[in-house]
């Protein structure tokens, strides 16, 4: 059994330790939420923080994101880390070794089609053209969440019955099913820079509660960022901001505790 995590003084933060591998979230854990998925913006200092990370628990940090790898590497060049993308239809599970995606889902080039004419009617809403699944993005008219979500689970499963659908925050992804965050981190903590360490995961979203299960039962912690209520969180941090201030403090606290 894992032992009690040592908190801070406020008790909502975790102290760090030396044998910690960190599983990190991106939108809305890193980084704020935008209304479109290209109006973030990344923080200057955000690609020097995540190598220093790096630095400072021997590579055992990795972003496990509903983001594309492609799309980290461009945003935060020039840190390079292990990655999960797409909810875990694409892994790289070391820095320097190739990305490897999932198959192509056959259902997915006529699930795009279908929803670009049906989700026509609704303005502001819009479809992320993702390589291995689609996210439907209704944040501009959240009162029609409800009807959009069920629009698109009706005709996704009409196409095929293997796909799952992700209900977030302002948003609903189809995936093909098998894969999500927390068989991400299951492959991450069988590899060489991720074994016998301690998983941490921090997220935002109800898409990451699959990541805090896996972090847990290989006795980790899960650390959960904003307002959102679950019942699998360790700790809590407000936002993005305070999770960027605690983990610049990671590298200093490792130092203080080295033999």
């Amino acid at each position: 059994m894992a032992s009690t995590p040592t908190a801070s003084a406020d008790g909502l933060r975790p102290l760090p330790e030396p044998d910690w591998a960190l599983f990190l979230d991106i939108d809305g854990t890193l980084i704020d939420h935008a209304d479109h998925p290209e109006g973030v913006s990344i923080p200057d200092d955000l690609p020097d923080l995540l190598t220093r990370l790096q630095l400072a628990l021997d590579g055992a940090v990795a972003l496990v994101s509903g983001r594309t790898i492609d799309w980290m590497d461009r945003r935060f060049a020039p840190a390079r880390l292990a990655a999960s993308g797409q909810h875990g239809a694409e892994i790289r599970l070391a820095p320097d070794t190739p990305a490897v995606p999932i198959p192509m889902p056959k259902w997915r080039r006529p699930l795009e089609e279908a929803l670009v004419e049906v989700l026509a009617s609704w303005p502001g809403v819009f479809v992320e053209h993702k390589p291995l699944s689609l996210a439907v993005h209704f944040r501009a008219v959240p009162q029609f969440g409800e009807e959009i979500m069920q629009k698109v689970v009706d005709l996704g499963s009409g196409l095929d019955g293997s796909v799952e659908f992700l209900k977030g925050r302002f948003v609903i992804e189809v995936r093909q099913g098998g894969h999500d965050k927390g068989t991400a981190v299951d492959q991450f903590m069988r590899t060489a820079l991720f074994t016998g360490r301690r998983p941490v995961f921090l997220g935002d979203d109800v898409t990451d509660e699959d990541g805090f299960r896996a972090a847990r039962a290989a006795g980790g912690l899960a650390v959960a960022v904003g307002p959102r209520a679950t019942g699998q969180a360790d700790f809590h941090l407000a936002g993005p901001a305070q999770v960027r201030d605690w983990l610049e403090r990671i590298p200093h606290r490792l130092e203080s505790v080295a033999p």
